[in-house]
This record gives structure tokens, C-alpha cells and sequence, in this order.
């Protein structure tokens, strides 16, 4: 350390250290300084990168003979580099025929997108939250800092001057860069081992693992992290050859701009550094000085990310994301190796030998690291340390990101970890087959060893193959609602005319990063009707409202996630404005998009259009006496009076039937039913207003009216016997969480609700020839993935369902004549989650 005294070296020691100290400093949360990083964390990566990168260019150019002549010192043999070239090439046609493009984890890779399209039209490293792009400028409505790092961003700002800003070309970069970065880890790992073998096994290892291939195929940063993590290592071994300061200058502009990919990638960072010190303090010159200022000068946007959002809580709900380190790790060694579906199918996008392998060459290491260790060679040793200072990333990401590939968008996290596993996993075998070609014939033990590895490369590459099918159905976040949300918007944008559009939705930097206006509901909720109906004109009509994911639930589906639901904005959204649907898309039985044209704010009042009053009925003959009701008598009121209800009409029905209909118009109404027509126990009374010219329903409202002729009764709690159930408890008038029960938009009061699977029996004593009930799933949480009803008398069948989703209501009949027990049972079509089932307006008729 001594050669750190000097002037040179005691200065650039002092930058290195003052730069992040700083920042960390002015980032504090109670310091009050936090402006000061908000703003350079917005305006200063854009030009330090250009500045690195201009630097890395002019830098490599100086420095390309000594490249030239060093690598060609370290290039393996012909054959090892055509069967890489080959092997390199094939995985990537694989992935890019196989695999479909597209998002893995959609916010994610969006707001890279977003940042891209920032920088490139305002010179600004913040998210552009809500956008309007308008005659080639871009005016960022909401912008906010990206609490993402900012270096794949910056690739694709670069990729724009030559692509366009139409950011899809985006998934073909990043299947080009699965090739490379197989190339360029074989390379490295040859430079610093000499083992060409090794390094070939290694670096097709990781290339083979399924969550590679999908995240090679999608917008992820983790394939930039491979991509970058194997520069690094490879320039690394030409500047601790080299030793001088410009190849060390050039390794710390990789290794700031490596740091730019996740924000625990700066851990890693020190493995590099710890390693590098015997070389760049051998001497009192520049090159440690040049070293730890170039890296702490660069590595600046990342330490701004990093210190502007600390103490910030990203993990939603309950859930705090801290002390489960371990807890994360043995779930995820159990999502790594779970074995196959019943079907044949992966249960996650993971292959369980891999893990073993690597178990057993973490074990092969050790042992060898410490025999080599007694024999006077260290190799293996400083290698051990070097991984396991390299992963102390791995503990940041599962211990402050809730790491866990149960979730799993979190899946992509294993990519930080695959490089290592595939080496460690690749070195018994590479030495296995090294030792078994010169036990078996040592003078042509170099042939032998090269057609061994060949033929176990083979069968790796074959049992990835053989999954084909799984990657065609994309198993990769399947289940990521999100990421399918997008996907199908984009489909059906794709089978529009081509026009300039604008949406209302609630993640607008999604489609501002495609370069598609985009401003969020809120931000429309707040606008004038004159500047609503401005945009209408500026985009000729084209102007969508999309109902997405984040306005079905309002719970959060994993208390580690992040996504929070808003449902009342959406509700209060659409009673407000004039929309007219064009396109639902089922994306699960969770939720649909819903897509509709926007028409600006609308000109009369939702809750007027109409008012159902309760049925009256008449008690007296003409005579004056009392009687039993001949009729009934079933009003409403229809309120509006605005020149838009002119195209309107109404339509009245009873339980089902038409009982009236009409152009609409304000008033009250009187429909006379005879009381022979109503059916024992609840009758609906409905009435349905539409507008005519845009084809819409506008208002849709019921009311329930009990008939109880013959004894007919609701029926009672106090006849409840037993109830079973695998979650919650029965709630009597309630939904299962104890808020009023509904069905498809419409509220009940009479009934109870429970969970399948389940059995509820009720104690009727032969007393009644008939039951009828109403029932559906409750739309309070609409993540099941279905559930059927059965009636059963005294444990006999007596009628049965459909499997049905959210969104629909049913109803079942049973004849239940000399029926003692009553047992309505519930039963889920897959997981138990999110069933939440009503039973409504039932009755015993007797």
C-alpha cells in the first residue's frame, strides 16, 4: 500500500473515496440535500456516458495492436474457436426461432424504454411517466427518476440514431447478444485458465439454461449484466497482463459501465478491484491513481440511483423485504430443481441437473482449491475467493429484493448467478473428460478429450432442444398478466390503420417507450373538456381509454410484489367519461383488457339516467276491502334531460321478460305486472338504458322484489347445519372478506358467501319440493381459475354447473321433494386461490 503515498496516488485515492461519499452524503433521507442528487440524476448520466464512451473508442484505438498481438497469445486452438463460432451461432437460431419475442417482466423493461426515449428527445436520464410526442419532440407530462440503473437505457438512446425510435428493433439487438456474450465468456474464461475445454463446456452450460434463452429473447437488463460481466472479466486479464495505466483506465470505463446494469452490480465490482491491487500498486506510477478515479467517476450515474433512492421501500403490501437471505435461498434451490408436470412439461424455466451439476463442482472446487493449495498452486484458491467476493451481489439481490422465484418475474434474478454456476458446474466435467482422454490413450489424449467434450456439448444441447415445445408456449412468466396485457394491446394496435394515437392508461411509460402518447387516468381526470376534446382533435378521434390489470384488483397478488391496484380511479373514471368499447381481450381468467374509444367528459349525469324505486303492491279490491294482490306495480324514474338523451332508449324487463321499452325520455314510469307472472321468490325487476347511435350501454340497474306465495321463504341462517371450507370463513350477507357481495358489477344483500373448495349443508327436514339460488365468483379478487357448483340432497347429486370465471352469474335449480339436508359444495377447477364464491338469493320453495 505503500505505493499509494505518492502525490499522484494519494490524490486519485482521495476522488475515489470523496465521489461516493458525497453522493451518499447529499442523498441521505433526512439530509436536505436530496434535490441536489434528484437533479443530477436526471441531468448528468446523459453526458458522462457519451464522455465514456468516447473515451472506451479513443482508448481501444490507441491500444488496438497491443489487443491484436495479446490476443492472439491467448486464441486456443483453431478447432476449439469454429466449434464455439458454431455452437454460439446455433443457440442463438434456437432461441430466435423457438422463442417469441417479447417482454418478461413489463415494467421493468419499459421504463428502460421510457428513460431511451427521454434522453433521446430531451437529453434527460429520468422515466417519462405520461408523454405526448408531437412534431418530432417529446413533452414529458410527468417525468420522475428511474429508480432503475441507467446503461441499457443509454444503448438503446444510442440505437435510435441508427434504428429509429420505434423501440422493437430493441429484441433483435438483444438476440444478437446472446451470441456474443457466449463467445466472449469462452474467451474470457480461456484468457485466465488456459482451458479452452473448460471454457467451451462453461459457456454453453449457461447459454442452454431456459431463463437465459427466454430473457435473451425479451428487453431484460440481464442479458446486458452477461453480456458485460464477460467483457469485463476478458478485458480484465489484458490489463493485469499488460500493466499499464491506459489498460487499466479501459478496464475501470467497462467496469463503471458493468455497474450500470442492476444497481447490486456495484458489489461486484470489488472483486475486480481486491484482484487488481497487486498490479496497479507494484509500482509508485499512475496506474492506481488512474484506476480507482476513472472507475469512481463513471460508476457516478449509478451511485446517484443508488443514493437517491435509499431508504426507500420498493416491496408492496405487508411484506418487508429485509432478513430473509436464507429463507429466499432454499426457496429458490427448490424452484431451480422442482421436477417435471404430469404432462412432461417444465414446472419452471429451469433444468434440475444444471443445479446438481453445479452442487457437485462447487464441492470438485473446494476440494481441489485446497489440494492444489498443498501442492504450492493457488490458482483454484484465488479463484474460489474470487467468486464468492463477486457474489456478494447475490446477497444484496435475495436480501433486499425479496429474491424469490416463487414470484416469478423475480426468476430473472438467477441470470446475476448462472455465468458462475455454469463454470463451476463445467469444471469436474471438463477435468473428468481431460483425464479420462489421457488415461485412455495419453498421445492422442488431445483428440480424445476435444471429441468427448463434442459429444457430452451434444447431449447438453439435446436435452435443451427436447423442451421445444415449452419454449414455444412460452412457460417464462406465462402466468405475468402484465406482460400478456401488452402483448395483446400491441397485437390489436398492429391491426389498426396506421395513425398517430394517444392512450389513457394506467402505466403510460409502457407505450411512451414505443413511442406512442400516453398520459394516465388521473392526469385526464383533471384536464378541462376543452383540452380533453383538443387532443380528440389533434389525434383525429384516435384516443383510447384502456382498462388494464391495475383496475380489476385491488389487493396485491404476493405481499413481495411491488404492484398496487387501482380500481376506484378506474371506476370513477368511467362513470365520468363518454367512452365507447371497441375491443375486450380475455387474457386469463383473472381479467380483460377492455379498450375504449374516448370521447372527452360526458355531458350528463351517470347516477340520474335512471332510478329504480321499490315495487309497490296493491293490497285493496275495487270495493275497498283488503285482498290479496292481484298485481304489482314496478317503478322507475329516468332523470336526464340532456340533449344526448335524444338517441337513447330503455328497456324493462322481469326476470328476463320484456315488460316495456321505449325511445327515452324524462319522467316517471308505472309498469303494471300481474302477480300469476311473478315466480316464487326473488323476481328481478331490470332496467337497461342504451344510446342507440354509439351502440353503448350507459346504465343497467335491478332491483329484487320477493314473492312469497305458498309459504315460499329466503333461505335462513338459523337453518345452517355445517361448513367446511379451505380458506376463510362463511360470512352471512357479506363476501368472503366482509364487503358487500357482487356479482359482475351488481350488489346483493341476500345470501352468504364462501371459498372452494367447500360443503355448506342447511338442515331443511323434508320440508320443501324445490331450492333456487343465484351464484357466482365475487368481484372483489378475480384471480381464479374457475369453480363449478354442485346441489347435493342428503349426498346425492341433484344438479350441477359449468366450470365458471369471474364476470358471471348463474343460477341452479334442484328438486329437493323429502330432502333432509341441503349441501351446496363448491369445487375449483385448479388452485384454490382467489375463489371466492356467492351464493345469492336463495330460496326454499316449498
Amino acid at each position: 500500500m505503500k505505493n499509494l503515498a505518492h502525490p499522484a496516488g494519494f490524490i486519485g485515492l482521495i476522488i475515489a473515496l470523496v465521489i461516493p461519499a458525497l453522493i451518499w452524503f447529499l442523498g441521505r433521507p433526512t439530509g436536505g440535500h436530496k434535490e441536489i442528487i434528484r437533479l443530477l440524476d436526471l441531468n448528468l448520466p446523459l453526458p458522462l456516458f457519451c464522455l465514456q464512451l468516447l473515451a472506451a473508442i479513443v482508448l481501444f484505438f490507441l491500444l488496438n495492436k497491443d489487443f491484436r498481438e495479446w490476443f492472439k497469445g491467448i486464441l486456443p486452438a483453431k478447432s476449439f474457436c469454429i466449434i464455439t463460432a458454431v455452437f454460439a451461432v446455433a443457440v442463438a437460431i434456437f432461441a430466435g426461432t423457438q422463442i417469441e419475442a417479447r417482454h418478461r417482466v413489463q415494467s421493468d423493461e419499459s421504463v428502460f424504454m421510457s428513460v431511451a426515449q427521454n434522453m433521446y428527445y430531451n437529453h434527460e436520464s429520468g422515466t417519462c411517466n405520461q408523454g405526448i410526442f408531437d412534431n418530432g419532440n417529446l413533452k414529458c407530462v410527468s417525468t420522475s427518476n428511474s429508480f432503475k440503473t441507467k446503461g441499457l437505457a443509454f444503448l438503446y438512446y444510442l440505437g435510435m440514431h441508427f434504428f429509429g425510435t420505434d423501440l422493437h428493433w430493441i429484441f433483435n439487438a438483444e438476440l444478437l447478444m446472446l451470441p456474443l456474450a457466449f463467445l466472449l465468456m469462452f474467451l474470457a474464461i480461456v484468457a485466465w485458465t488456459r482451458q479452452p475445454l473448460l471454457a467451451f463446456l462453461a459457456a454453453l452450460l449457461m447459454a442452454l439454461q431456459p431463463t437465459v434463452l427466454f430473457q435473451f429473447r425479451a428487453m431484460s437488463v440481464e442479458p446486458l449484466y452477461i453480456f458485460l460481466s464477460a467483457l469485463s472479466l476478458f478485458i480484465f486479464k489484458w490489463a493485469y497482463d499488460r500493466n499499464t495505466v491506459w489498460h487499466w483506465v479501459l478496464l475501470a470505463l467497462c467496469l463503471a459501465f458493468f455497474a450500470q446494469t442492476r444497481q447490486e452490480t456495484i458489489f461486484c465490482i470489488f472483486a475486480f478491484i481486491i484482484f487488481a491491487l497487486p498490479k496497479v500498486l507494484d509500482k509508485k506510477d499512475y496506474k492506481a491513481p488512474a484506476f480507482f478515479a476513472t472507475f469512481s467517476l463513471f460508476s457516478v450515474p449509478a451511485l446517484l440511483t443508488i443514493s437517491y433512492y435509499q431508504g426507500f421501500g420498493f416491496q408492496g403490501g405487508e411484506f418487508d423485504a429485509h432478513w430473509h437471505f436464507w429463507e429466499d435461498l432454499a426457496k429458490n434451490w427448490t424452484e431451480m430443481t422442482k421436477p417435471l408436470k404430469e404432462n412432461g412439461e417444465l414446472e419452471n424455466p429451469f433444468l434440475t441437473y444444471f443445479n446438481y451439476l453445479f452442487a457437485i463442482g462447487a464441492v470438485y472446487l473446494v476440494f481441489r482449491a485446497i489440494y492444489d493449495a498443498t501442492k504450492g498452486s493457488k490458482f483454484y484458491l484465488w479463484t474460489l475467493v474470487f467468486l464468492a467476493l463477486y457474489h456478494v451481489q447475490t446477497y444484496m439481490i435475495l436480501e433486499n429484493v425479496s429474491g424469490d422465484f416463487t414470484i416469478q418475474i423475480n426468476q430473472r434474478y438467477s441470470l446475476v448467478m448462472l455465468p458462475s454456476m455454469a463454470f463451476i458446474g463445467a469444471l469436474p466435467i471438463a477435468h473428468a473428460i481431460e483425464y479420462f482422454a489421457g488415461s485412455f490413450d495419453y498421445k492422442n489424449r488431445t483428440k480424445l478429450a476435444f471429441t468427448g467434450m463434442l459429444i457430452t456439448a451434444l447431449a447438453f444441447s439435446a436435452w435443451t432442444a427436447h423442451y421445444k415445445d415449452d419454449f414455444n408456449k412460452n412457460i417464462m412468466y406465462n402466468r405475468n398478466h402484465l406482460t400478456i396485457e401488452e402483448y395483446e394491446i400491441l397485437s390489436w394496435l398492429k391491426e389498426q390503420p396506421k395513425a398517430e394515437r394517444m392512450f389513457i392508461y394506467g402505466r403510460p411509460w409502457h407505450f411512451v417507450g414505443y413511442g406512442i402518447s400516453s398520459i394516465h387516468y388521473d392526469k385526464a381526470r383533471q384536464m378541462s373538456d376543452s383540452d380533453l376534446l383538443n387532443y380528440i382533435d389533434k389525434y383525429n378521434g384516435e384516443v383510447y381509454y384502456i382498462r388494464g390489470l391495475d383496475c380489476w384488483d385491488s389487493h396485491t397478488y404476493h405481499k413481495k410484489a411491488v404492484e398496487h391496484r387501482i380500481p376506484t380511479t378506474c371506476d370513477v373514471f368511467e362513470r365520468e367519461m363518454d367512452l365507447v368499447g371497441v375491443k375486450n381481450i380475455l387474457i386469463t381468467n383473472n381479467y380483460w383488457v377492455q379498450i375504449a374509444k374516448f370521447n372527452g367528459r360526458k355531458t350528463y349525469n351517470p347516477s340520474k339516467i335512471i332510478v329504480v324505486r321499490d315495487p309497490a303492491e296493491q293490497t285493496q279490491d275495487s270495493t275497498g276491502a283488503s285482498a290479496e294482490a292481484a298485481s304489482i306495480n314496478l317503478h322507475f324514474d329516468l332523470n336526464e334531460s340532456s340533449d344526448a338523451s335524444k338517441a337513447w332508449n330503455y328497456t324493462a324487463t322481469l326476470n328476463g321478460k320484456i315488460t316495456g321499452s321505449g325511445a327515452y325520455a324524462q319522467g316517471p314510469y308505472d309498469i303494471s305486472v300481474a302477480a300469476s307472472d311473478l315466480q316464487q321468490g326473488y323476481n328481478q325487476f331490470r332496467v337497461i338504458v342504451m344510446d342507440t347511435v354509439k351502440h353503448v350501454k350507459l346504465a343497467d340497474v335491478s332491483k329484487y322484489y320477493f314473492n312469497a306465495e305458498g309459504g315460499t321463504m329466503a333461505l335462513p341462517q338459523s337453518m345452517l347445519a355445517e361448513n367446511r371450507q379451505d380458506w376463510g370463513s362463511l360470512h352471512w350477507g357479506k363476501s368472503i372478506e366482509n364487503h358487500v357481495m357482487t356479482l359482475n358489477g351488481e350488489r346483493f344483500t341476500n345470501g352468504f358467501s364462501t371459498h372452494a373448495a367447500s360443503e355448506t349443508s342447511f338442515n331443511i327436514e323434508g320440508k320443501f319440493h324445490a331450492f333456487r339460488t343465484s351464484f357466482g365468483l365475487d368481484d372483489e379478487s378475480l384471480c381464479s381459475e374457475g369453480v363449478s357448483i354442485e346441489i347435493l340432497g342428503d349426498g346425492n347429486v341433484l344438479a350441477q354447473s359449468p366450470v365458471f370465471q369471474s364476470g358471471t352469474v348463474l343460477s341452479l335449480s334442484a328438486n329437493t321433494e323429502g330432502v333432509q339436508k341441503l349441501t351446496l359444495k363448491t369445487k375449483p377447477k385448479g388452485s384454490i386461490d382467489c375463489s371466492h364464491v356467492d351464493f345469492v338469493n336463495p330460496v326454499l320453495i316449498p
